[in-house]
């Protein structure tokens, strides 16, 4: 229950962060937060010894207040903006002719600060080392934006974060492009990564709204590792959209498992059977019809949800792309989000040597 209130807290100081909410500096160790409530009111944070405190109801309660979880991050943001910034990437072999024999050769001045210049003693040619090319911007921006976005930023207050931390103007459409572009690209390569899971899943649906239209989005989760195996978005609810969503999930597992468990949904019936059912095992699926059951429950996948939710909720519906808005969150449940129970991610816990990291993900899609 006290994980479930902290996860509510962060995600409502996700929510300040991406409404551009501004934290106002009073003397050294001392700012003022204005409340999402009270338009006017302001709540004040006092550090001291690395301890923080604020003057709200939550926090003198003896909680971590929403209020300090935002500064927090607003720090944290800003410090590996800072980094960013004075980041050299190690040097790769020439993009020319492939060679090592590779030295510095001065800077280049960009619109964000200078760039490292690497000249090819083989070929004579000069390059930056820069994974991304013809972008106005460099990786670190572009990781930066989708890291924010699937945090439940907006398009244009991210723009304003890059303009603050990195001094670079760009507009929201800029942002969607990147995020959009290049979260196809990490999606792409992670379902080449086969996880190992366990056989028995857990499989439900949800709504969602879709230009102010009712759709769907079935889930597929296994059960020990917590991987999501399968994220499909549908305008309707019925067998063949469960169907197709559990072939998604066989093929990223490489298998078949011997447990689905459903809810009471009769969608899930006939193609439960249809796509796991064999001779050994005719009988693969549970539902699940009653919070009375004692011998299972489909909670892990309804844990899950709340999860989607939340993200769902700062978006206020999807405007579009919601296919690979799903497929995005996917891929940042399962590789970039440490999962509270496990300690981990679900894709580390699944045995891939995946470190949480959007840049690392990033250069293994563009270089595949």
């Amino acid at each position: 229950m006290q994980d479930e209130k902290y996860v509510l807290r962060k995600q409502r100081s996700l929510d300040m962060l991406s409404k551009g909410f501004e934290p106002i500096k009073n003397g050294t160790n001392e700012y003022f937060i204005p409340s999402q409530i009270e338009q006017g009111k302001k709540y004040k944070v006092t550090i001291k010894d690395h301890w923080y405190s604020c003057e709200c109801p939550d926090n003198q309660e003896g909680n971590m207040c929403k209020h300090i979880l935002f500064l927090k991050t607003y720090f944290a943001i800003k410090l590996n903006a800072q980094k960013m910034k004075q980041n050299i990437s190690i040097t790769k072999p020439c993009p020319y002719c492939n060679k090592t024999d590779i030295v510095k050769d001065g800077t280049r001045k960009t619109a964000i600060g200078l760039k490292q210049r690497w000249r090819c003693n083989d070929c004579k040619k000069r390059f930056v080392n820069e994974p991304l090319k013809k972008i106005k911007g460099n990786t670190d921006c572009v990781i930066m934006s989708m890291d924010m976005y699937m945090k439940g930023m907006s398009y244009r207050n991210i723009a304003d974060s890059i303009k603050q931390f990195f001094g670079l103007e760009v507009t929201h459409v800029t942002i969607m492009n990147w995020v959009n572009t290049y979260m196809k690209k990490v999606n792409t390569y992670v379902n080449t990564l086969q996880p190992k899971v366990s056989d028995t899943w857990h499989a439900d649906e949800q709504f969602i709204k879709a230009k102010g239209k009712q759709e769907y989005v079935w889930n597929v989760l296994d059960s020990d590792t917590r991987f999501l195996l399968a994220s499909n978005e549908s305008p309707t609810r019925n067998y063949n959209d469960a169907r197709e969503t559990f072939q998604q999930a066989k093929e990223i597992a490489g298998k078949k498992a011997q447990l689905v468990i459903t809810d009471g949904s009769f969608n899930y019936s006939k193609s439960v059977y249809r796509e796991f059912a064999t001779r050994a095992n005719p009988n693969p699926h549970y539902r699940y019809v009653s919070i009375r059951a004692k011998d299972t429950s489909n909670n892990k996948v309804e844990r899950f949800h709340n999860t989607f939710r939340a993200r769902d909720k700062v978006m206020r519906g999807f405007g579009g792309k919601q296919k690979q808005q799903v497929e995005n969150f996917r891929t940042y449940y399962n590789f970039m989000r440490p999962h509270t129970t496990l300690g981990m991610t679900p894709a580390q816990k699944a045995g891939l040597n995946v470190n949480p990291e959007w840049k690392g993900l990033l250069i293994k899609a563009i270089e595949r």
